[in-house]
This record gives C-alpha cells, sequence and structure tokens, in this order.
C-alpha cells in the first residue's frame, strides 16, 4: 500500500474532492489515502464560490503524485478539473 498525503483550502466556497469516484475531502482538509501500489488513479474536484475566491489543492505524497494547484474562480465561481496519476 502507498499512503496519499493531501491538503486542501477554499477561501470562501466549497470544494469537492474525489480520488477516482469516491469523495476524499471537502472544503480544507488534510488526509492521507491509503491505496494499492502500482495503479493509476485520478484526483477530480469540483469548486464553487464567489467570483476571486481562492483555492488550493496540494498532493505532497508519494513523489509519483506530487501535484499543487492554486486558483482564484473566474466570473462563474466554478470551477473544475482532474490530475491522473500512477503510484
Amino acid at each position: 500500500m502507498v499512503k496519499i498525503v493531501i491538503s486542501t483550502f477554499i477561501s470562501n466556497g466549497s470544494l469537492w474532492l474525489y480520488l477516482d469516484h469516491e469523495l476524499i475531502a471537502k472544503n480544507s482538509d488534510s488526509i492521507s489515502v491509503e491505496v494499492p501500489e502500482d495503479q493509476g488513479y485520478i484526483l477530480h474536484w469540483f469548486a464553487n464560490g464567489n467570483q476571486g475566491s481562492s483555492f488550493s489543492i496540494t498532493i505532497s505524497s508519494p513523489k509519483t503524485a506530487q501535484f499543487q494547484l492554486t486558483r482564484a474562480l473566474s466570473r462563474t465561481g466554478k470551477d473544475h478539473g482532474g490530475f491522473n496519476f500512477e503510484t
């Protein structure tokens, strides 16, 4: 098993973070999830809030999954996206 270490933050709004199809974090949170080695995963998110609200997602471990995203919400107040990685 491999431990994935993730932290999320949103300044004013809601942030939902999924690993494959499972909700693993909501809003501002720090979590670790153990998953099988040598497999592929998709991390995906949906953010909703006021225009200009910032959010961030950081995967600090394992090295093969390291990821850093910081964005401000656009005029629509919504953002979504995804990141593929292997353990």
